[in-house]
């Protein structure tokens, strides 16, 4: 079985690539046939659209992940049918809420995206179905929907954007556009989960259901306020041209965080284990180990990312965005606290509720604290406001997780294998920042020098045994692809 799931996490992860890719291209070429204010106000409507159809999802669809897998054929059809008829109610719950002029006022300000309110209503309620498509191929074993979807479903929305902004450089027409994908992404939504037969309501099942989403569902809510409150509260706060630069800074690495889903995948199934065989001290050592495989591949490209942000902003958008550089710099440096997986034991050992509580507690400091700094600096406000969101609840996180684990900080953290970490990853990156300091150098000069100083610190990690695969691990794979050559 663990077989079978391991394979197919590939799937997925290989869909989720390439979802990635796509994503990531789109603000890239955006910002070459938008004017600037005319991308602070696309960035502006993607932010509350891409924050606010998995808000009204409210985490709905995780309960197929628990009742699907253990019910027969039939209850598994009326699983998914009732959480179609769930997504549907919250689009409806999502209109409602967001046509409510004090809610639009709220969010949408009187700046230049409350002209196209009606898109951002219409957008987010037809969304909110699409939450359910993941957990079905899942859930099914899909393997070819697992791969497929996830980038048809990224094709589609990031071409549409993009071909309308080529073509007719009109927000007008992008939002127009993207109002047809999502009337097709919705039928493809109700085509795929319930395979064309109509919308079942199994009552009592729906009950389950719900007792079993709901909580979750607060956590989901929060977790995606910690991760988009800042933008949400600049939206009416900062003018389009400010928002267009600050928006492109929070650029994501590719395949960091893949790389650590798949770890994290694995890791939370074998604390999982342990936790039901009542060996604590054995979900600490996997921890730790899952922390020190995240961070041994991560912190590289991390740090060397954030010594050359202002050449990386520069190579990727026009010269007008180059003021994004230090908000990416400082946005980049956070990955490095997202890699302790903060959460992942309280996922484990069921306390999930203290999940929701730490993101709560996070709230009520950070909003108060970013609407002020928003305020008060604007952009500048804005990514010191956008560190805490992303620090704080993991930080509450870590130290509900010592305590389920009967544990101390001291304990609870592998301090030598990181400090190994930290001194090969700054040691090597120090030549480097004197080379920047001194000399200044094309990208394709700076991508070599940058790959060169991931391996040798790769290779340092490795031999100290502190990378993400061990020495015998690495040695058995170098002696099987010598094989393969020779047959």
């Amino acid at each position: 079985m663990g077989h079978v799931s391991n394979k197919f996490a590939l799937w997925i992860s290989i869909g989720r690539i390439s979802s990635m890719l796509v994503v990531f291209a789109m603000p890239l070429i955006l910002t070459r046939f938008l004017s600037k204010e005319d991308y602070g106000v696309f960035s502006q409507f993607f932010t509350l659209y891409s924050a606010l159809y998995i808000i009204f999802g409210f985490g709905l669809s995780s309960n197929l992940f628990y009742f699907y897998p253990t019910a027969n054929k039939d209850d598994q059809e009326k699983y998914v049918s009732n959480t179609f008829f769930m997504m549907i109610f919250m689009s409806v719950i999502s209109i409602a809420l967001l046509s409510l002029p004090v809610i639009q006022k709220s969010l949408l300000s009187d700046g230049r995206l409350y002209d196209y309110r009606l898109f951002v209503v219409l957008c987010v309620a037809l969304a909110v179905p699409m939450n359910i498509i993941a957990p079905v191929y899942t859930v099914r074993k899909d393997k070819i929907g697992a791969m497929i979807l996830p980038a048809l479903v990224a094709i589609l929305r990031v071409g549409t954007i993009v071909l309308c902004a080529i073509f007719f450089s009109d927000l007008l027409y992008i939002f127009l556009g993207l109002l047809v994908y999502q009337i097709i992404i919705f039928i493809l939504s109700y085509v795929y989960s319930l395979r064309l037969k109509f919308v079942r309501v199994d009552k009592e099942k729906l009950k389950q259901q719900l007792s079993y989403s709901i909580p979750i569902g607060f956590t989901v809510v929060l977790l995606q306020l910690s991760h988009y409150l800042d933008k949400i509260i600049c939206i009416s706060n900062i003018d389009p041209d400010e928002y267009a630069v600050y928006s492109v800074a929070f650029l994501s690495i590719p395949f960091i965080n893949q790389i650590y889903d798949s770890l994290c995948q694995v890791n939370v199934m074998n604390m999982t284990m342990s936790y039901q065989e009542n060996d604590l001290p054995k979900v600490v050592l996997l921890y730790r180990d899952f922390v020190t495989k995240t961070l041994s591949f991560s912190t590289p490209i991390i740090l060397v990312v954030a010594l050359y942000a202002e050449e990386i902003i520069g190579f990727l958008y026009p010269s007008t965005y180059s003021s994004a550089a230090p908000y990416f710099r400082i946005y980049t440096l956070t990955f490095l606290f997202a890699m302790f997986g903060a959460g992942t034991i309280l996922r484990a050992t069921g306390k999930t509720r203290y999940s929701t509580l730490s993101f709560a507690i996070a709230f009520l400091v950070s909003f108060p604290a970013t609407y002020f700094l928003i305020k008060s600096y604007g952009t500048n406000g804005a990514i010191i406001g956008a560190v805490i969101n992303l620090i704080l609840p993991r930080f509450i996180q870590m130290i509900y997780e010592i305590k389920v684990t009967k544990s101390n900080l001291i304990l609870f953290l592998p301090w030598k294998n990181l400090t190994v970490i930290l001194v090969i990853s700054i040691g090597l990156l120090l030549p480097l920042f004197i080379l920047k300091l001194s000399h200044s150098l094309s990208i394709w000069i700076i991508i070599g020098l940058s790959s060169i100083y991931i391996i040798i610190a790769y290779l340092l990690m490795l031999r100290c045994n502190t990378f993400v695969i061990d020495k015998y691990s690495f040695q058995k794979l170098l002696y099987k692809i010598h094989l393969t050559k020779r047959v």
